[in-house]
């Protein structure tokens, strides 16, 4: 018979002392979700290589292709977080009968960072919306949001690999490697 406890009970438990580790069979099916991928790719595409100078196409545009370049990245926002909360409810358990402190430190950082892409994301929107609400020089804000896109997406992709090597290690553990 199981029985429900709260998060402080939890806490209190040791059980969270246990270490966080992955789901690998859940995590990897999450991975293979394209649908996410899809909207990254074409986001990125769109505002990193839009036809033309994207700096007089930017100013001159500002009320409709800044908005449109907010609105794709607020879907992407949101795609991302339901992203990252399939990860973290299905590809990370919070306590792991195993003890490796190594993946366990791991597990945990990479949680974290989770956190930290979704606000870097946030503040490329909101650099955005204060464009098309006229509240910042087009010119100069349109290089700040393509070179901050473009860092975040550098950020979700060692994140992402850095997901991948912590799966593949779990499996040879698992399942060992040949010699």
């Amino acid at each position: 018979m199981s029985t429900w406890i709260s998060e402080t009970e939890f806490r209190q438990s040791g059980a969270e002392a246990a270490g966080i580790t992955i789901n690998v069979p859940f995590l990897r099916e999450i991975k293979t979700d394209y649908e996410f991928r899809e909207l990254l790719n074409n986001v990125y595409h769109e505002i990193m290589h839009g036809a033309g100078n994207r700096t007089i196409r930017f100013a001159s545009e500002s009320g409709n292709f800044a908005q449109k370049v907010a609105e794709r990245l607020s879907d992407l926002r949101d795609e991302l977080e339901t992203y990252f909360a399939l990860e973290e409810c299905y590809g990370y358990f919070q306590h792991s009968a195993t003890q490796n402190p190594n993946v366990s430190r791991s597990a945990s950082r990479l949680q974290q960072d989770h956190e930290t892409l979704f606000l870097q994301l946030s503040e490329i929107i909101e650099t955005t919306w204060q464009v098309v609400y006229r509240e910042s020089s087009p010119q100069v804000e349109f290089q700040k949001i393509t070179e901050s896109f473009d860092r975040f997406c550098e950020n979700l992709a060692h994140h992402e690999q850095e997901e991948m090597e912590l799966m593949m290690r779990l499996c040879n553990e698992d399942f060992g490697v040949g010699d």
